[in-house]
């Protein structure tokens, strides 16, 4: 099974995710960033920081963007 990375996008930064998570397929892994988006945004909102400039990357193994899930969007539709 191939193996997906879920970095994360701020304004002004970004966080790699150096270990990635292996999925059966690309379907499996923006479900994986929905999760991650959902508990991005509780942590933020129980901090009082604001979410709606991050997005998640979701990559494949060569490092390749695959698709890209901004927070402010699953807070919309998702939670």
């Amino acid at each position: 099974m191939p193996r997906y990375y879920f970095h994360v996008h701020g304004p002004r930064d970004r966080l790699n995710d150096e270990e990635g998570v292996v999925l059966p397929d690309v379907e499996a892994a923006w479900y994986q960033a929905v999760r991650s988006a959902r508990e991005l945004i509780r942590a933020d909102l129980r901090l009082g920081c604001g979410f709606e400039e991050q997005a998640i990357e979701i990559a494949d193994d060569k490092g390749r963007p695959l698709d890209q899930l901004r927070l402010r969007d699953v807070a919309r539709y998702a939670m």
